[in-house]
């Protein structure tokens, strides 16, 4: 039963290490998500540029796999193009092997590093237990995670030696020398290295595993180089699989990482087999530590396959294209333009995203409030077509995003984006309001026209004046909004009530035309509905600009 026991334990050590990664790069992710927006929201066709964004993002969610799934998304929605996210992609690859080296940490000096990080990991639970104060908390977390993933080596590197050596020091196993370092066939090994790391849907966990194992004389230093070449391969597996259901670029994007891959593996692999003396004493000349070697060869594969593949990027999204080429145009049913679950993986930006997509959805009822007066005013019913399938696609940007927002309430958001994704169930409901009160204006218009009324030249130039105003406090509320600017909401207010003010006034105007026998009975209701339609629609516009008080963020104009 020790056997058992030992192999519990080091499971164990595997689940506290990926643990670990996953609560250090979420607290990572917390404190760097503005800059991360601001990052993302900067790639250029400039390739330099983009290689740095990627090394940059993932590092900071330690996954090239999660930051590959979030540009699937972007793609998908529009906000980055095909050769934008390619080079995005070579950094990411780059940044993954930090992990590796963190690990590599353990095996090097006198100094136990790993007795430190584990201290260190407890002083952050305690920051993140004791102090209730949010930035702290993330620190804490990073530091917590960083000491579990040292934690988790400690009983990986204890247990699997309890396991693979007859001693539990140095002499192995008969089969633990037969698997893990006899002389194996390289493509077999990456072929293992392809599956193990599609298992576990991260490349960082199983350069991580070998590293230690390395380390710990389990793993040959020959052995490894094959299986890390494979991982390469096997993290693709994830995003090519997010990619289902997307458009034709963000397939491609998926693709672009795998054929980066791939052939990083073509290139290495040769090389690595018929010279493998040669390489073996040029890394050992590196570092006495096994475990770094790998660390080392992991950044140098992907700083290669870069170096090689940046001029040509052009060249692989040709490719690309060419593997997945082009639908036939399809009308697609509903599309968000900004947001995508994908991006749910970094909640700060698909916050910032859903900020955009509301303002989208604001911009639209806008323009259906402005065509359906224009039908009153000009006389015609030119605008009904739009106006119906602008109705529409608001009513399903209602329904959408408010299924988004839930999803979005279940993830870990810092303090400021959770009272910001609260306030936008409200401010959606109040845009789709606006569009409810445009197809009223619209039917008050046709009903005009099939009854063979008019308004009066001073009804439809007071109507276009109260519309004028409406648009104002619109451009105020929405600029506020967009902005997180609260030194607006005074403009917001000002302007709310002069469509206030103006409506009571055309109100008494309409009186006055009544008795005078200039407006008949019937157009003067369509006139007085009109108004009190566009009165309400200022107030929920209102309520869109003023939303912002309920995290009181500002952000100068």
């Amino acid at each position: 039963m020790d056997m058992v026991w030992n192999i519990f334990f080091m499971f164990g050590g595997v689940a506290a290490m990926m643990f670990g990664m996953k609560i250090m790069g979420g607290a990572l992710e917390q404190v760097a998500g503005g800059g991360m927006k601001k990052m993302l929201g900067k790639i250029t066709t400039n390739r330099f540029a983009g290689v740095g964004v990627g090394l940059a993002v993932t590092s900071i969610v330690q996954s090239s796999t999660a930051t590959t799934v979030m540009l699937v998304g972007f793609v998908n929605v529009g906000l980055l193009t095909l050769v934008q996210a390619t080079n995005v992609i070579m950094g990411a690859n780059i940044g993954t092997t930090v992990t590796a080296h963190i690990v590599s940490l353990s095996g090097i000096g006198t100094v136990d590093i790993g007795a430190i990080a584990a201290m260190i990991g407890c002083v952050g639970v305690l920051m993140a237990m004791l102090i209730k104060n949010e930035k702290v908390v993330n620190i804490g977390n990073i530091l917590g995670g960083l000491g579990l993933i040292f934690v988790g080596l400690e009983f990986i590197s204890t247990y699997a030696k309890l396991i693979m050596f007859t001693d539990g020091k140095s002499i192995p196993h008969e089969w633990v020398a037969t698997i893990f370092q006899g002389d194996h066939f390289p493509l077999l090994l990456v072929l293992v290295g392809i599956v193990l790391t599609a298992l576990v849907h991260s490349s960082s966990t199983i350069t991580s595993l070998m590293v230690v194992l390395a380390s710990i004389g389990v793993l040959s230093f020959d052995n490894a180089l094959f299986l890390a070449l494979g991982s390469n391969i096997g993290t693709c597996l994830t995003s090519i699989m997010s990619s289902a259901g997307t458009n034709v670029n963000a397939k491609r994007t998926a693709v672009v990482h795998l054929l980066f891959n791939a052939f990083g593996c073509i290139v290495f692999i040769a090389p690595i087999w018929i010279w493998k003396s040669e390489v073996t004493s040029f890394f050992a000349g590196m570092s006495n530590d096994v475990g770094q070697q790998i660390a080392i060869f992991h950044t140098l594969f992907n700083l290669v396959t870069t170096a090689i593949l940046l001029p040509i990027s052009p060249l692989v999204v040709k490719l690309a294209c060419l593997i997945i080429p082009e639908k036939s145009a399809e009308e697609d049913d509903f599309k968000f333009m900004y947001i995508d679950d994908r991006l749910l993986s970094t909640p700060a930006v698909a916050t910032g995203n859903l900020r955009k997509e509301i303002v989208r959805m604001g911009e639209i009822a806008k323009a259906n409030i402005n065509d359906a007066v224009s039908m009153l005013t000009n006389e015609n019913n030119d605008k009904i077509e739009s106006i119906r399938k602008n109705e529409d696609m608001l009513n399903k940007l209602n329904k959408n995003i408010t299924a988004y927002l839930t999803k979005l309430m279940g993830k870990e958001l810092s303090e400021e984006d959770d009272k910001k994704v609260g306030s936008y169930y409200h401010v959606v409901s109040d845009i789709e309001r606006v569009g409810d009160y445009a197809e009223n204006v619209m039917e008050y218009a046709m009903r005009l026209k099939e009854e063979g009324l008019v308004l009066s030249d001073d009804a439809k130039g007071e109507l276009t004046n109260l519309l004028d105003k409406v648009n104002l406090l619109y451009q105020y509320s929405f600029t506020a909004f967009d902005d997180r600017n609260v030194t607006l909401l005074e403009q917001v207010e000002k302007a709310e009530e002069d469509v206030d003010e103006y409506t009571k006034h055309l109100q008494n105007r309409h009186i006055e035309r009544l008795k005078a026998g200039e407006c008949t009975a019937q157009a003067g209701s369509v006139f007085l509905q009109t108004i009190s339609n566009l009165e309400r629609v200022g107030d929920h516009i209102n309520n869109v600009g003023k939303s912002i008080k309920q995290y009181r963020y500002i952000k100068n104009a």
